[in-house]
């Protein structure tokens, strides 16, 4: 026999109350199954056995009381209470009554983060949808604003900014474009699409400077590939840096000597 309940009792009872006072029905569920649990088969007397059976019944009376439990059961067509019931010595029935209406609940909840996300999957493909027929349709603000709102809304996701640049870079909007894969670049680093896509934007703007610290980027960011350092001496040759162009070229060859470009591009440099 005990003269206090023990500790799961008393603190899972507690937080039931706590968060069905605060409207976490689910969790307040969770914790009152398990403090009901702890408590069957304890055999208390006095004034705890008292207080702890008073403070499951307050828990019951309070959630036939509730809101959302009283919806929960009209949809179920069951219109009147109580829903749930105690008495000393069913601890184990109630325990499994509210675990059976957390469990209908959490299902619930589920189903409905599952029709939202579905919703905004919907919205999203059909903004990017409408914005695409617009840049291909030649309406490019409209197209525009379409697709920044794609990308304003679900930037955070991996891949978006990086796919409205490359629609952008497509439509020759490379401003637009080389805002959006530099964002992309700061959000997302590992994500290669970004890198090429916002070298190929300065570069069509000519901004030679901006197109190299991009590279640099990569080389920092994937390590010293042949193929970058070649585009990066391509730059460079484009740009009439002829040291910085022969050293990546260079660079590029002894890593990977079967680099025809790379070759070429130093023979043009040396002659």
């Amino acid at each position: 026999m005990r003269m206090t309940a023990p500790k799961a009792v008393r603190d899972n009872i507690a937080r039931s109350r706590a968060y069905l006072a605060r409207g976490y029905l689910t969790r307040a569920l969770g914790a009152m199954e398990t403090a009901l649990r702890n408590y069957s088969g304890t055999t208390l007397i006095g004034q705890a056995r008292f207080e702890t059976e008073v403070h499951i019944h307050e828990f019951v009376n309070d959630l036939n009381r509730n809101h959302a439990i009283l919806k929960f059961f009209e949809k179920r067509k069951v219109l009147s209470g109580p829903y749930v019931a105690y008495a000393p010595g069913d601890e184990l029935p109630l325990a499994e009554r509210l675990e059976s209406i957390r469990h209908a609940m959490l299902e619930e909840e589920r189903a409905r983060a599952a029709e939202q996300a579905q919703k905004i999957l919907m919205r999203k493909m059909e903004l990017t949808g409408n914005g695409q027929a617009r840049l291909d349709a030649g309406d490019l603000p409209r197209g525009r604003a379409l697709l920044r709102r794609v990308a304003d809304e679900w930037g955070h996701e991996p891949g978006v900014l990086t796919d409205i640049g490359q629609r952008f870079l497509r439509a020759r909007l490379f401003f637009e474009a080389a805002e959006l894969f530099e964002s992309a670049l700061d959000s997302f680093p590992g994500e290669a699409p970004a890198y090429s896509g916002a070298v190929a934007a300065y570069m069509e703007l000519r901004e030679y400077p901006r197109a190299e610290i991009v590279y640099l980027r990569a080389l920092r960011q994937f390590g010293a590939h042949p193929r970058t350092m070649l585009n990066l001496a391509k730059l460079y040759m484009e740009w009439r840096k002829r040291d910085k162009a022969y050293e990546y070229a260079n660079r590029a060859m002894q890593a990977d000597p079967s680099l025809t470009e790379a070759r070429e591009l130093l023979s043009r440099l040396t002659r």
